[in-house]
């Protein structure tokens, strides 16, 4: 067992090359389950519930575990875990992966496989076959825990008791050293980031965090989204307009409230307003996105929140790409800007029928 910070790290990446793919194929099997949320009534073995949580209980097996804004509790069998808003708690055994999203993790049984959390805390008493890694939140591996691949806390804390076994490697890694080589990235033109870079992490850090919030507000403002999207496939020229003037206008605006000093509760306000336009944007260019995206893929009755994942996870990879990245990244942020404000200020059906 090797137990190394950033900087060994970098040196000493070749020693764990397959967690970094690992950690992308479990997480883009998390999207793909997500996508089914709705399966036929008569397979039992499927269990998936938005906004509940639901029980495996002992001496049952099943197959594909799914809950959004819910517990889960594993004390029989499942093949699969995947929990979003919600604890996981897996006193039993799991065949293959648990991904948790922004809840709380407790392993005291059996995963044979990966377990990802992000945004959560994590306690581990039991084994895990595969890799453990922690983005966000703090972890705790009780004397009896057994991680048999490598361990990675990001963002987070760790506390190990004696006894812990970790049969990998053991990697520990700040956010403030992820953004620190993001902004490198950025200097440097933007370009694809190594698996072994922090970058890389940040990147997966912040898709996996808009992915919860896009989904979020997707689910909880359909109406809202969906004319959004609208707005944003209708009018994609005066949405992109709109948004580089906001832009633009944004931080004037700021320095004069500031000066006022009386300005300045409303200076915040303007920026609550601005970051609440932004993700009401972001989540209906998203849908738009993944719509078109998954109706070329012969999906013609889409979810909203299938499609909402499907847009975020397409506009991602587009702003990731090397140099075009960054002016891909400047169009989509003013654009979803752009979209959300002329459709809350109800100019969008005047546009359309002028």
């Amino acid at each position: 067992m090797r137990s190394r910070q950033l900087q060994p790290w970098m040196a000493g990446r070749n020693n764990c090359p397959g967690i970094y793919w690992r950690v992308l194929g479990t997480f883009l099997l998390a999207l793909a389950l997500a996508f089914s949320f709705n399966p036929p009534p008569a397979r039992a073995q499927n269990l998936t519930r938005f906004g509940g949580g639901y029980v495996v209980p002992a001496g049952q097996q099943v197959e594909n575990a799914l809950a959004i804004f819910g517990p889960v509790t594993v004390d029989g069998r499942a093949r699969d875990v995947v929990g979003t808003g919600g604890r996981v708690e897996v006193n039993g055994e799991v065949d293959n992966s648990v991904v948790a999203v922004g809840g709380q993790v407790s392993i005291s049984g059996r995963v044979n496989r990966d377990v990802i959390a992000v945004a959560g805390p994590v306690a581990v008493s039991g084994r895990i076959a595969g890799d453990l890694v922690v983005v966000g939140g703090p972890l705790i591996l009780a004397s009896t825990a057994q991680v048999g691949g490598d361990l990675v806390v990001i963002g987070g804390s760790l506390q190990k008791e004696p006894g812990a076994v970790v049969g990998g490697n053991e990697v520990q890694l700040a956010l403030q050293q992820a953004f620190l080589e993001q902004v490198g990235q950025w200097l440097r033109g933007y370009p694809l980031p190594g698996l072994t870079s922090p970058a890389f992490w940040w990147r997966l850090f912040t898709l996996i965090l808009m992915a919860i919030v896009l989904l979020f507000i997707s689910i909880i403002f359909p109406g809202t989204t969906a004319r959004v999207a609208e707005t944003a496939m209708l009018l994609p020229g005066k949405s992109l307009l709109w948004g580089f003037l906001i832009a633009f206008l944004a931080l004037p605006a700021t320095v004069l409230l500031f000066i006022t000093i009386l300005g300045i509760p409303l200076a915040g306000l303007l920026w609550l307003a601005l970051a609440c336009l932004y993700f009401l944007g972001m989540a209906g260019l998203s849908l738009a996105t993944g719509k078109r995206i998954l109706a070329a893929l012969g999906s013609r009755q889409a979810e909203i929140y299938a499609a909402t994942l499907a847009g975020i996870l397409i506009i991602s990879l587009v702003t990731w790409l090397p140099y075009l990245g960054i002016v891909a990244g400047l169009m989509v942020k003013a654009a979803a800007l752009g979209a959300a404000a002329v459709t809350m200020a109800g100019r969008a059906g005047t546009s359309n029928i002028n």
